[in-house]
């Protein structure tokens, strides 16, 4: 059997009443995951039906037999998720041990299925950072039921090393600690600003219509009975000096505007809005591609979390069980991108769970 894909995730189950090795039962929770498996008993019989030929591929060991569908629910539950995200990490280690030069975007996703035993379950919130350059998750993290993604947000630009990197979040983000952490990691950061600041979007609002900007960059895109233009316009942050608010915001250099304008089916729709930056450039070019590339994680990780993965559907909420599954759902996306064929994303998971020598193709990956 190849090296452990989870060796940094310790056992937490009694020992002497441990039938399946857990490496063993994590792996069929990413093969099941890889294949299309919707829950835990279509793992358990996808094992079952190939059993001779996982072993003999070296896939699993399968010493005492397919575990049941409960097994694997009770084992993947009980793991630590920060030990699952270490050593899934490890594949990447090239990659997240500098992201210097990198784009960082944090953003939440809701899971909007329900646990039919928990009343009043309105969905699972975890908090992910997309690395813009690779399309891959390095972090993530479950936001409690009765608090925002504020309270978590500190926890998951520690756990990366953004220096030189570039960290964008949306409004509930924008924050001067959030700032000041950044800054003190040696990262830079892009946050939008809106009504949750509203002295200084006020301020900012009345500089940008009484000063020229440094730059301005515009695009038009037209498809699909739509259009839209974007206008993005940059200026440095003298007359926030002026109003006392710089030293407020640690590291700040640019207060960015991007006006947006669409026509669509003959309907006409406006929208402005600001953003704080601790990167010194003068190119509107610049701040307005990393602004539309913060939006690229709802179209290349939680879109196909929700379409390709089902995560949406998923009524797995109980305990770390939801957040595990989140975990490897987003390795698995990694590995699934690794590969060059012209096959979409779920037709590479179909074939995952027809061929075994493909499967073996995505999963050397790791």
């Amino acid at each position: 059997m190849e090296m452990e894909i989870f060796c940094k995730v310790k056992d937490p189950r009694v020992l002497g009443k441990v039938k399946h090795e857990l490496e063993d039962v994590l792996r069929m929770a990413l093969i099941g995951v890889l294949c299309s498996c919707d829950d835990y008993d279509e793992i358990s019989d996808l094992i079952e039906d190939k059993e001779d030929e996982f072993k003999r591929m070296g896939f699993l060991k399968l010493s005492n037999g397919v575990p049941s569908g409960d097994t694997i629910r009770r084992v993947v539950e009980s793991v630590n998720p920060d030990q699952m995200r270490a050593s899934l990490a490890i594949s990447r280690e090239h990659i997240v041990s500098s992201l210097k030069g990198c784009h960082v975007i944090i953003d939440g996703k809701k899971l909007r299925g329900e646990n039919p035993c928990s009343r009043g379950c309105n969905g699972l919130y975890i908090l992910n950072a997309m690395v813009s350059e690779y399309e891959i998750c390095v972090s993530e993290k479950r936001v409690d039921d009765k608090t925002n993604e504020l309270t978590v947000l500190p926890s998951v630009i520690a756990s990366l090393c953004i220096v030189g990197a570039l960290v964008s979040v949306d409004a509930m983000g924008t924050h001067r600690n959030i700032a000041r952490q950044i800054v003190m990691q040696d990262g830079h950061y892009l946050m939008a600003l809106k009504d949750n600041q509203t002295v200084l979007k006020g301020l900012v609002e009345t500089i940008f219509s009484s000063v020229p900007p440094l730059s301005t960059h515009m695009t038009v895109e037209k498809g699909h009975g739509r259009e839209e233009k974007r206008s993005c316009s940059v200026l440095d942050t003298k007359l926030l000096e002026q109003e006392g608010l710089y030293e407020e915001w640690p590291g700040l250099k640019r207060i960015i505007k991007m006006d947006r304008e669409r026509l669509c089916d003959g309907v006409k729709s406006k929208e402005t809005v600001y953003y704080l930056s601790s990167e010194e450039k003068d190119e509107a070019v610049y701040f307005a591609s990393r602004i539309r590339d913060h939006w690229s994680i709802e179209n290349k990780l939680h879109w196909h979390l929700d379409v390709t993965f089902k995560e949406d559907q998923s009524r797995v909420r109980t305990k770390n069980g939801a957040v595990n599954l989140s975990i490897i759902r987003k390795f698995s996306m990694e590995l699934l991108k690794r590969q060059t064929d012209r096959l979409s994303l779920k037709r590479r998971r179909k074939k995952c769970m027809r061929s075994l020598d493909y499967l073996a193709q995505v999963m050397k990956e790791s």
